[in-house]
């Protein structure tokens, strides 16, 4: 993906109606291989108000956002589990990527939303990467009038949670 297109008012926002647990469920099914390939454990949450949400947003984007969740959290989690769920807040749908990787020190948890950051660390240098993942993830949601965050503990894991508008 071209993030200088993402910036621009050349990339347009496509929204259709589509059924939350079933676009999880999609995702679960996505990376089952890769997921026993490392011999992890991939759960699928919902809380009672989630599971019946429509929500009428970009699917294409959508997708392009937890594949990058997603992506970061089998590349920095070697034992454990990856874990990917949502709850309905008032307006607005919130969803999850929970892994139990190395984690993120508190002083980069703003700074790794920014182009070409990444954790300067020995540990996370040998994992790669171009610091562009998360900067595109947090472009999309923006442009879905949404919000991003994480939630970690460097050795523990970390968590990253992303809201979106339920209505159009």
């Amino acid at each position: 993906m071209d993030i200088s297109k993402l910036e621009s008012s050349e990339f347009k926002i496509l929204k259709k109606q589509i059924k939350v647990k079933t676009f999880l469920s999609s995702l679960v099914e996505q990376y089952s291989f890769q997921i026993k390939a490392k011999d992890l454990e991939f759960n699928l949450t919902f809380t009672e108000n989630c599971d019946t949400v429509t929500l009428f947003t970009d699917e294409d984007r959508l997708r392009q956002i937890f594949i990058n969740l997603i992506g970061n959290a089998l590349k920095f989690t070697s034992n454990g589990n990856i874990e990917i769920g949502c709850t309905k807040k008032n307006n607005s749908i919130e969803f999850y990527v929970k892994d139990s990787g190395i984690g993120i020190p508190a002083e980069y948890h703003d700074k790794i939303f920014d182009r070409f950051r990444q954790v300067e660390d020995a540990n996370t240098r040998k994992y790669g990467g171009n610091g562009l993942g998360l900067a595109i993830t947090k472009s999309l949601i923006e442009l879905m009038d949404g919000k991003i965050w994480v939630e970690s503990e460097f050795g523990k894991g970390s968590t990253f949670y992303f809201s979106l508008p339920l209505t159009p």
